[in-house]
């Protein structure tokens, strides 16, 4: 006759240790981390949000370019530029028509160097754009209010939501 003793068996042998991959898994975690917070560190983008509020003599020309479908506004605290950036026009005044080629950088330019003429102690303006517009038109009209050729014109720029 067997003994019961010699029948039950030790069965904690057989279970797996799952300390070691736990460990393993919790430094892999906190290794991923830390190198996204050190990437997102580096990658800030410094953007400065345009203000809000009633307007005041105080607040200067708070010159905006807003790149739309069918072309250039640019549009300051005395109203819209008409085209050919000389009188100011109310309404749904377009300051740079688009043709068909596309979008005309060196008219902006030319607006904005007016602009500059008459107030050249400014240096910041807000870009807007239609959400149709493509993200290469806002970087392009960026450049072309930042300077023409070596004579620097709104270095200051600053973005802001497009709104239809």
């Amino acid at each position: 006759m067997k003994s019961k003793v010699s029948e039950t068996r030790d069965t904690t042998g057989d279970e797996l240790n799952i300390i070691p991959f736990l460990d393993v898994v919790v430094n892999i975690i906190m290794f991923l981390l830390m190198s996204m917070a050190s990437v997102s560190f580096f990658s800030q983008a410094e953007a400065t949000l345009p203000g809000h509020g009633p307007l005041s003599s105080a607040d200067g020309l708070r010159l905006s370019v807003t790149v739309a479908e069918g072309g250039i506004i640019v549009a300051g605290s005395g109203g819209k530029l008409a085209s050919g950036c000389v009188t100011t026009e109310a309404g749904r005044a377009t300051t740079v028509p688009r043709t068909s080629a596309g979008y005309d950088w060196g008219a902006l330019t030319a607006c904005v160097s007016e602009v500059k003429r008459e107030f050249p102690n400014e240096t910041q303006v807000t870009i807007s754009g239609d959400p149709r517009v493509t993200y290469q038109d806002i970087i392009s009209a960026m450049d072309a209010v930042r300077s023409n050729g070596d004579l620097p014109l709104f270095a200051d720029v600053r973005l802001s939501a497009g709104l239809r």
